[in-house]
């Protein structure tokens, strides 16, 4: 007869064998199997989430935190009220404080203090050849922290607020362009730019503006024909006119000779008169005849007037010297 295996040696082979696998597991894995501190979140998303699988990787600024570990359709009493929360399992041991070397992610304060700083998560395209997508997390201080706080996730993780991926935004600003009128005027500008150019108004111009053009280069070519004998008339008057200032300088200064002279004349005859008025006064002591007296009167007067109307003259002269040659004005 053959023995019978016994089962406390196959149970200990068994349980010898489970135990050198997870043995291997951690040798291989370095122990952090057993260290691992992870912490899961919901996240959710109003756009599509093609391209996001369970097991996706989630990163911070390149750095992998962690991973997808589910993702689920919820929908809401309106039936345009759906959202898709997805599970993320994040790895504490990732972000680690500078000050205490300890998890920066470990507890539900610290989400909360990171999530009011800016953290935020978003979908980003992976890969554009597959078209897998994974979830960045990053800090966008300057975007609203939307929060759902729905369904039976609410009571079982801490929630991360999402923001539209870029394509989504672009998306949106594309609903609010009015395309159609767009495409209208696009089409109505087309249709008036043909009309234009058939139109026989604007051959009628084009055509009237190469005559334009033509009668201009006529004018042009006779005016540069007529510009050189005209600048030769013009730098003869200029010529003349260089001689007549030149002659105009030298009659000036005969007239400034001429008015120096007039004064050592007046001042002759200055000294004439008064020699004269001597003699007339001695002549009046000798003279008794009244006669005489009143006729050598008069002749004084005539005398101081020539006199007066030669100083006048001089000093008309002096301070008009050009009336020489332009007569008194």
């Amino acid at each position: 007869m053959s023995k019978h295996a016994s089962p406390t040696l196959i149970g200990a082979f068994v349980a010898g064998a489970i135990g050198l696998i997870v043995a291997g597991i951690l040798i291989i894995s370095g122990g952090k199997l057993l260290l691992t501190d992870k912490t899961s979140y919901v996240l959710y998303f109003q756009g599509s989430v093609k391209g996001l699988n369970i097991g996706s990787p989630v990163s911070f600024r390149g750095v992998n935190i962690g991973t997808v570990t589910d993702i689920q359709l919820v929908v809401g009493e309106e039936e345009a009220d759906i959202q898709i929360p997805v599970i993320i399992e994040i790895d504490n041991t990732k972000f680690i404080s500078s000050q205490t070397g300890a998890p920066r992610m470990d507890d539900d304060d610290s989400i909360k203090d990171l999530v009011e700083a800016g953290m935020r998560a978003q979908l980003q395209l992976q890969s554009l050849l597959t078209g897998q997508l994974f979830i960045q997390i990053d800090f966008y201080p300057n975007t609203p922290a939307r929060m759902a706080n729905r369904g039976k996730y609410r009571s079982h993780y801490q929630e991360i607020p999402t923001i539209p991926t870029p394509i989504e935004k672009i998306g949106k600003l594309l609903e609010t362009i009015p395309l159609d009128e767009l495409v209208d005027t696009m089409i109505a500008t087309v249709n008036g730019i043909e009309k234009l150019v058939n139109s026989e108004d604007l051959h009628h111009s084009i055509r009237s503006l190469h005559e334009a053009l033509d009668s201009f280069r006529s004018l042009a070519s006779n005016l540069d024909q007529q510009v050189e004998p005209l600048a030769d008339d013009v730098k003869l008057t200029l010529d003349d006119t260089r001689s007549v200032l030149q002659n105009v300088d030298v009659v000036l200064d005969d007239a400034r000779s001429a008015l120096q002279n007039a004064g050592v004349a007046l001042e002759g005859v200055s000294g004439t008169m008064e020699q004269a008025n001597v003699t007339l006064q001695s002549a009046d002591e000798l003279l008794s005849d009244e006669q005489i007296l009143t006729a050598l009167d008069d002749a004084l007067e005539e005398i101081k007037t020539a006199a007066y109307a030669i100083r006048i003259l001089a000093e008309s002269i002096n301070n008009q010297p050009e009336s020489l040659l332009r007569g008194r004005r």
